[in-house]
């Protein structure tokens, strides 16, 4: 049985590959961390199957998309969840992260200085009120499930995808936690279990720097 070659190309940033690279880690598998600077994206962007990244290769195969490229490896790794049902609760929440990423676009755009306008008008007017919908539906998942796990009792893809996403609140909102999460404590405490795991610890720790 031959290994596979995994090769998964993003940006420099964590952002929407983070999650990705994260799985790899904690499945324990070996990949291939290509991390593109912006200048070089426009020579790269007709070879993807989307005009966009993160993508996956492996076995002469383009992957695109960042939710079908967690799935397919979530699947593979045995962390996707342990019944067809807990499988489509995982898919659920991501989509709810999904949801609350492409809500926030225009704050985000500001927020890391690829667009000009008012972060703090942005952050009272679409951060807050995205943050808050999704945290909410996030508290009452972790309460209902009761394993300090989103869904079933191990640890899944959408931990990993929860955790970065409070994570990239924090970078680029300037604000810390306490602020952020204000009423979410069950966030933050599950936030802290997904970066304490073994296999993710050593990842954080020696990860490039990046801003967001």
């Amino acid at each position: 049985n031959m290994k596979v070659h995994y090769k998964l190309t993003y940006f420099y940033i964590r952002g929407r590959g983070e999650p990705i690279r994260m799985l790899f880690h904690l499945a324990g598998v070996q990949f291939e961390d290509k991390r593109l600077q912006l200048e070089d994206w426009p020579k790269l962007k007709n070879s993807t199957p989307f005009g966009s990244l993160p993508m996956l290769e492996f076995d002469n195969q383009q992957l695109g998309q960042s939710q079908a490229i967690t799935r397919y490896l979530a699947t593979r790794f045995g962390l996707s969840g342990r019944t067809p049902m807990e499988e489509a609760q995982v898919d659920a929440l991501a989509d709810c992260i999904v949801d609350f990423l492409n809500a926030i676009d225009e704050f985000h755009l500001v927020a890391v200085g690829l667009v000009s306008g008012s972060k703090g008008e942005l952050y009272e007017r679409v951060f807050t009120p995205a943050k808050d919908k999704l945290l909410m539906i996030m508290k009452k998942q972790l309460k209902k499930n009761g394993s300090g796990w989103l869904v079933g009792n191990s640890i899944t893809s959408v931990d990993l995808h929860l955790g970065c996403c409070v994570e990239q609140m924090m970078d680029e909102s300037g604000k810390d936690g306490g602020e952020i999460l204000k009423g979410f404590e069950e966030i933050r405490e599950h936030q802290r279990k997904v970066f304490s795991h073994p296999r993710i610890v050593p990842y954080i720790e020696n990860r490039p720097y990046s801003p967001f």
